[in-house]
């Protein structure tokens, strides 16, 4: 039997109870703070707990980006014109942690859980490309958990922000069946030679 190693930072059953249902940003009108990227639970009690986890495990500010997100735009067939977020584990930035700690991550099959988000934003949206802007300008931004109304007031919780500098941004037309991001896409979407159909 193949040896395998399993890094999860999506504890399924606490995602499902909070219910992800959007993504929210947060910019400073002045330009001085970091941008924030905020994901919106319905049940934000379970997703507070999610971040308390991430926290735990990788401190108030995510050193070696083990926690990853990723942004891919473009059309893909079957899903609403917008675009998908991707957030799993770094692989890369595992090894890098474990390298810098001592440890060995020497297994055959590498073993990851990811939950992925469709966003339909209305045309000409500027959400992404002003959070996109401020991203470039400051070389990072915080994750938070956000509650309300998508519809109404929404509340940031700010004392549970985790500091991040990286933040993957992917067009869909890059990926491959064995890709990091392939789970973004509806199964039967890649053909034999591992390209989208």
């Amino acid at each position: 039997m193949s040896d395998s190693f399993v890094h999860n930072l999506i504890d399924v059953d606490k995602w499902n109870a909070a219910g992800w249902n959007g993504i929210i940003y947060l910019l400073d009108p002045e330009g001085v703070n970091l941008p924030c990227f905020g994901i919106f639970f319905e049940n934000i009690e379970a997703g507070k707990q999610i971040f308390s986890d991430w926290r735990v495990r990788l401190g108030e500010i995510d050193e070696y980006d083990e926690l990853r997100i990723a942004i891919i735009e473009g059309e893909i067939p079957g899903l609403k014109k917008g675009y998908s977020v991707c957030i799993s584990s770094d692989l890369e930035s595992v090894r890098r942690r474990a390298r810098a700690e001592g440890k060995d991550i020497s297994a055959e099959y590498l073993v990851i859980v990811s939950r992925v988000h469709r966003m339909t934003p209305e045309p000409g949206s500027p959400h992404l490309p002003k959070f996109k802007q401020e991203y470039a300008r400051h070389g990072g931004y915080y994750l938070i958990p956000v509650s309300g109304s998508l519809s109404g007031k929404l509340t940031p919780h700010f004392d549970y922000a985790i500091g991040k500098k990286q933040i993957h941004f992917r067009d869909a037309l890059e990926i491959t069946k064995d890709d990091m991001d392939a789970g973004a896409f509806p199964d039967g979407y890649f053909n034999h030679e591992g390209t989208i159909h």
